[in-house]
């Protein structure tokens, strides 16, 4: 599986400049070749979205770029892992999801939704998203693939002394038969963040043997 891994620089709002910027590495990576290209969290709307989600008309454009992007890629090779929001359905709760999306040959195949929603620091999330009940591997390229998204991924127990939350999705991920694991983020930088994301997923993938 040939990955390329779009660290693009999104516009929080801006969904048509977002979604053209997708387009725009999604054919450079097709012309090199990649089967799978991944997009950071929340890519279509820019991150934090905050307040812009409260607004129907947002919410309901972002779906429409979605689907756009979706069509604009029907003829291109890699299959495209796009972070953005997707409307939960009826009940209790929130009414969208933090969730990362993969589209193949212009239809939307599958949809992860974010399960850890952290309200500390900056962050709000829970605020503004429901978070997933349950996830399970999907296939791809013939390889079982596991979505983690951002926090999904930072609250194992053999890494932190002190963990935020009860459940550990990549955890779960893997006990479900997931063989890859990709996690897509967007988070605020801070001094020594890069070197401790790359301790943590290492420890993850030595653990997990993925």
């Amino acid at each position: 599986m040939r990955l390329a891994l779009a660290q693009i620089n999104t516009t929080m709002g801006d969904l048509a400049g977002n979604a053209g910027g997708i387009l725009d590495f999604a054919r450079r990576a097709s012309d090199l070749g990649a089967g799978v290209a991944v997009f950071p969290e929340l890519a279509l709307t820019g991150y934090p979205p905050r307040d812009l989600l409260e607004k129907p008309s947002f919410v309901e454009r972002a779906g429409l770029e979605l689907r756009s992007l979706a069509a604009a890629t029907r003829h291109l090779n890699p299959a495209l892992v796009v972070g953005t929001i997707t409307c939960a359905s009826a009940g209790e709760g929130k009414r969208l999801y933090n969730s990362a999306v993969v589209i193949s040959r212009g239809e939307i195949v599958f949809e992860q939704h974010k399960m850890l929603l952290p309200t500390y620091d900056v962050f709000d999330e829970a605020r503004y998203f429901r978070p997933a009940e349950s996830q399970r591997p999907f296939e791809l390229n013939g390889c079982k693939v596991g979505l983690i998204i951002c926090e999904d991924a930072w609250n194992d127990k053999h890494f932190w002394e002190r963990r935020l939350y009860r459940r550990d999705p990549l955890n779960e991920m893997a006990a479900a038969g997931a063989k890859v694991l990709i996690s897509v983020n967007a988070s605020p930088y801070h001094m020594g963040k890069r070197t401790l994301r790359r301790e943590m997923f290492t420890a993850a993938a030595r653990e997990h043997g993925l």
